[in-house]
């Protein structure tokens, strides 16, 4: 009982022994086999970055295609509306002088003597 509990030295059962040249040869290959991964794995990302740089550069340059455009809509839409207020500016104007003539000669203000003009409007 004892024999199993301890660890025994020497080469696990059912391995083989290699020479130390067939070790190193082996390491050397695995580890060419994985910098050959790495450069795909690498080739793999940079490719995928420049894809989503140009994506990014794409997407930056239509938007700003549709900010401007979005910019000279809005003028377009502040000139129309400027011409529209000054418009309805020279309507609301003239109805109120045409208003005001219209009142005054309603409400005629009688002179009295001397050219002075009534306190009172006198309505015909």
């Amino acid at each position: 009982m004892t024999d199993s509990i301890i660890k025994k030295r020497g080469r696990p059962k059912g391995a083989i022994s290699a020479s130390l040249a067939e070790v190193r040869s082996r390491a050397a290959e695995d580890l060419r086999q994985q910098k050959l991964s790495y450069e795909t794995r690498i080739l793999e990302l940079k490719a995928s970055l420049e894809e989503c740089k140009s994506r990014y550069s794409a997407e930056i340059q239509q938007l700003k295609l549709d900010l401007d455009l979005s910019r000279r809509r809005e003028q377009n839409y502040q000139q129309a509306l400027s011409e529209r207020l000054n418009e309805m500016v020279a309507y609301l104007q003239e109805s109120l002088i045409n208003w005001g003539k219209a009142e005054l000669e309603e409400a005629q203000i009688d002179k009295r003597k001397r050219g002075r003009p009534r306190k009172t409007i006198k309505a015909k």
